[in-house]
């Protein structure tokens, strides 16, 4: 994972998530961070008891700070820097968002077969339809038409990576392209990897259109759900679950998992989302479990499909 101390809160509900889906089997947690301080690692850690955590603090040397800073900040890019800050050892992983939860055992998701791919992610659901209201990936880059994917959750053969260079191509690109890259690293990373990139299923990386039935409609059948049930749920776009006056269909699971940590009352009491807020969210569940949320009212616009913003 990559983030900053503003997301650590979130992170925690995350790591916590993997950690219960998965029996609490020791895994390795690489974190790439910035102002997170030695207390909030250490909470952090609580979250999973038996497994290790690798700290690695992002410098400029790392992910350097680029002149234009209007779309791309270093924040976005941690999850280049794994090809050089992760350990030597390291030759597969699992990289997450912060703004996800987890539903699945990921030991499945790691042990999936990338038929020889750097990396295998899934579809974005949003921008390959032709409601994304701007210029199509492929025709902005002149590059043949093939799918477009989305950068929260990949799993990667590091080792691939680094004997390509990879994530140091995609950063290049980055560097060079900056202001016309509105989904920043993913825009670079989809460059790098287009047409060479295993697809995997939907239910490790479900976003929000995923869930709604205007997108549902256009999506071809392998980028549906079905009445699979998620793995990993995405909150993309500007309704994070814990944003008090928003909603996602799957909030009351980000907050179950945070109830796993010692962060519940801090993002309670920052987002004024109190025990009553809870409790509504909560029986909204139960009444019943979501799988889809209905079209929504206005126009479909870029921010809706969004990303993790860090």
């Amino acid at each position: 994972m990559g983030f900053d101390g503003a997301y650590a809160p979130h992170a925690a509900a995350v790591i916590a998530a993997v950690s219960r889906h998965a029996d609490n089997a020791p895994f390795r947690f690489i974190i790439l961070y910035e102002n997170v301080s030695k207390e909030v690692q250490e909470r952090i850690e609580k979250t999973a008891p038996g497994s290790t955590f690798i700290w690695r603090e992002v410098g400029d040397e790392d992910v350097p700070a680029f002149v234009s800073r209007r779309h791309l900040t270093r924040a976005t890019l941690y999850r280049l820097g794994l090809e050089h800050l992760a350990p030597s050892d390291c030759e597969r992983l699992i990289y997450l968002d912060a703004d996800i939860t987890v539903l699945g055992d990921l030991r499945d998701l790691w042990s999936m077969n990338l038929n020889g791919a750097a990396i295998g992610a899934i579809s974005d659901g949003y921008l390959n339809t032709e409601h994304f209201d701007g210029k199509r990936f492929h025709q902005t880059w002149s590059l043949p038409e093939s799918e477009y994917f989305n950068a929260g959750i990949l799993l990667i053969d590091l080792k691939k990576v680094r004997q390509g260079a990879l994530f140091t191509k995609a950063m290049r690109f980055a560097a060079e392209h900056d202001e016309d890259l509105p989904y920043n690293d993913q825009d670079a990373l989809n460059w790098t990897f287009w047409q060479s990139w295993a697809p995997l299923p939907v239910v490790w990386n479900v976003q929000a259109s995923h869930l709604q039935d205007w997108a549902v409609a256009v999506q071809p059948e392998h980028r549906r759900l079905g009445s699979a049930y998620p793995a990993v749920v995405h909150f993309t776009g500007p309704e994070k679950p814990w944003i008090k006056d928003g909603y996602h269909p799957w909030s009351w699971v980000y907050w179950e998992s945070l109830k796993h940590t010692d962060f519940l009352r801090e993002v309670s009491a920052k987002q004024g989302f109190g025990f009553i807020d809870r409790a509504r969210l909560r029986a909204r569940w139960m009444r019943k479990k979501p799988r889809r949320v209905t079209k929504p009212s206005g126009p479909v616009s870029n921010n809706e499909r969004g990303g993790s913003k860090k």
